[in-house]
């Protein structure tokens, strides 16, 4: 009879998981615009992640349609822009589709790596009929796609579309919320609206909750301490949506709405991990899912996690919110990833068809379903997708409001200097605060004026 009983379940689940295969096995629905691309070779230069995942399942089904080859080269982030730039300045043509953080926008547009997609688009006997560029996310398009700083040459060119959308979310455990007295009218769990709130919040739940740490934030490094930061710094009156330079590239981050933000964020340090400096994304995220939190920021990307039950103990106890606020309103934080046609492609014509294949409208809820994130007005107001992935409706509430990091060829540089002068702030005493956020703007300036821009036309160096 045990036999019988497991030989049952192991049925059951084979056709479990065929069924799931086979709904993304199934052959794909027929494209007329899609030309026949025989013999033709395409690689995508891509990191590694969900996202890229989901895009070799929708590079299988061009393949299918057309009867090209597609290559999905995905490697670390970290070593990406460094690889790109290397096979632009041998002129390898190693690849037909390059993809990127839209902070390295700068590289690719200066650097004339990428196409002027608006060409494209212009070419009809290429185009999808049902692409509509309008279902993108305007804010979106414009973060990842158009280039108007530093040495822009056109500001109305697109350089590329939205590959990964990521907003920086806040993840929090209602039955923690509710078990502290933080409720609505309704007596339903109410996350923080503001900074102010949040810190409030997590003095209750400290008190009720002495095992559990009310807050953790990504804090480790440049890239982490930025993102927690840009949020809070436009809450507080950074310029949105780009509050870390003017025009000129002049450095703003010790301007008051700078030393605002940095001294709220050390506000919220003793409500969480002795080892808060640490925590970068990935731990973050590990730290919530084992329930050792109450309430946590990161970028969605991350969040399928929380949801799934098999990784994660607060699978039944995990809502999702946008970040809290500040005097100057609720801008959410927006990162991602770019997509472009390589200028050096010796296929694009193909490389755009495929371009258009992976980011158009009709496949965008295969996508977000194979694990992409997708910065579509369709897909995430889809049945389907919604039901799967909770925080989708949010996605779209956070660009109302958005703030974003630098784009120009010194953001890498930039960033560090911003993420080094923030640690010491708030690791440091507070009567130091301004001087170090002065020094830091200092050593920006310098850096900016040493890729070429003209700081200077702002003001002298702080």
């Amino acid at each position: 009879m045990k036999s019988l009983k497991w030989l049952s379940i192991v049925i059951v689940a084979v056709m479990v998981l065929t069924s799931f295969g086979s709904a993304f096995a199934q052959a794909p629905a027929p494209e007329p615009w899609l030309k026949k691309w025989d013999g033709v070779k395409l690689v995508l230069s891509s990191h590694t992640g969900p996202t890229t995942d989901a895009v070799k399942i929708l590079s299988k089904d061009f393949e299918t349609l057309t009867g090209a080859k597609v290559q999905v080269i995905d490697e670390s982030w970290t070593d990406l822009l460094s690889k790109h730039l290397a096979a632009f300045a041998a002129n390898t043509a190693a690849y037909d589709i390059i993809t990127w953080p839209y902070i390295w926008m700068g590289h690719y547009a200066e650097g004339g790596m990428a196409e002027n997609l608006n060409d494209w688009f212009a070419k009809t006997d290429l185009v999808d009929p049902n692409y509509d560029m309008k279902d993108i996310i305007p804010a979106v398009l414009e973060a990842y796609g158009m280039y108007k700083v530093g040495f822009a040459k056109d500001p109305t060119a697109l350089w590329a579309v939205p590959y990964k959308f990521d907003v920086y979310l806040a993840q929090y455990r209602p039955s923690l919320f509710k078990g502290a007295g933080i409720v609505d009218a309704k007596g339903e769990a109410k996350p923080p609206e503001t900074w102010a709130e949040l810190a409030a919040d997590a003095k209750l739940i400290a008190a009720k909750y002495p095992d559990i740490k009310p807050i953790v934030f990504p804090l480790n490094g440049d890239d982490c301490i930025d993102s927690t930061f840009l949020p809070m710094f436009c809450s507080y009156g950074g310029a949105i949506p780009m509050p870390w330079m003017d025009a000129n590239l002049y450095p703003l981050i010790q301007k008051k709405p700078g030393l605002d933000a940095a001294m709220a964020l050390k506000g919220l340090l003793p409500y969480m991990p002795k080892d808060a400096f640490d925590m970068d994304y990935d731990k973050v995220n590990q730290y919530m899912s084992q329930g050792l939190a109450a309430y946590a920021l990161n970028w969605n990307a991350y969040l399928p996690t929380l949801l799934n039950k098999t990784k994660s103990k607060i699978a039944d106890d995990v809502a999702f919110d946008l970040a809290p606020g500040g005097p100057n309103g609720r801008p959410q934080g927006l990162g991602g990833w770019s997509m472009g046609i390589s200028s050096q492609s010796k296929n694009k014509e193909a490389a755009f068809q495929l371009l258009e294949y992976i980011s158009g409208k009709n496949r965008g809820p295969k996508l977000a379903m194979s694990g992409g994130s997708v910065a579509r007005w369709s897909t995430a107001q889809d049945p389907a997708v919604a039901k799967a992935f909770p925080y989708y409706p949010l996605l779209l509430k956070a660009l109302d409001k958005v703030a974003v990091r630098g784009m120009d060829r010194s953001w890498a540089e930039v960033q560090r200097t911003i993420g080094v002068g923030l640690a010491k702030v708030l690791q440091g005493n507070d009567a130091d605060a301004q001087k170090t956020l002065n020094e830091t703007a200092a050593e920006v300036f310098k850096q900016v004026k040493a890729q070429g821009y003209t700081p200077e036309k702002t003001a002298p160096s702080p």
